[in-house]
């Protein structure tokens, strides 16, 4: 048999190396050592550890939002009852809005228009529009690109607050920013 031993090492190189050569390098493998003297004396296996993968970043459009948001929350009412035009703290905080958004010229906003209950659902709807079209204009006005801006008139379908009476009505006067990337809807 001392013969036949050369021809089954290359035998078993020759098979393992078509085997790498077509299934890849994960297919060949060693077997576990194991230990043949005594079996109650292999080491447990060694575990694996990796470390997790990391949280990803939030995007610049998500961060921007979030500043919106935060600068939006507690602001004085943007507009009077019954109409678009800005009042001028409205005008002070959209400033500081376009300030913001020209951090990042890749994202797009949906400007939505808001109202409060007081007139008929359809006077409410366009007035939400003409306000949503207000600062768009404003933003433009500022540096912002149109094309990044879609002004959206929502009436009083969603509301913040129960439109009972005074600041509730003032809070529902507003305008909220949705934000995305260029090539997806805000």
């Amino acid at each position: 048999m001392q013969g036949k031993d050369p021809f089954l090492i290359v035998l078993g190189v020759f098979i393992l190396g078509v085997t790498f050569f077509f299934c890849g390098k994960g297919a060949v493998t060693s077997p576990p050592l194991v230990s043949l003297q005594n079996p109650s004396e292999t080491s447990p296996p060694v575990q694996n550890l990796t470390e997790p993968p990391p949280s990803p970043s939030p995007s610049t459009a998500t961060v921007l939002k979030k500043r919106i948001d935060e600068l939006m929350v507690g602001t004085a009412m943007l507009f009077r009852t019954n109409s678009a035009l800005l009042v001028p703290e409205g005008k002070a905080v959209l400033g500081r809005v376009a300030e913001i958004l020209q951090e990042d010229s890749t994202s797009v906003f949906e400007v939505a228009g808001h109202t409060d209950h007081v007139g008929p659902e359809q006077a409410n709807r366009l007035l939400s529009e003409q306000r949503a079209k207000a600062v768009v204009e404003y933003l433009v006005s500022k540096g912002i690109a149109a094309d990044r801006l879609t002004p959206m008139g929502y009436g009083v379908s969603q509301p913040i607050t129960e439109n009972a009476a005074g600041e509730a009505r003032e809070q529902n006067r507003q305008i909220e920013f949705s934000i995305g990337s260029k090539g997806e809807q805000p």
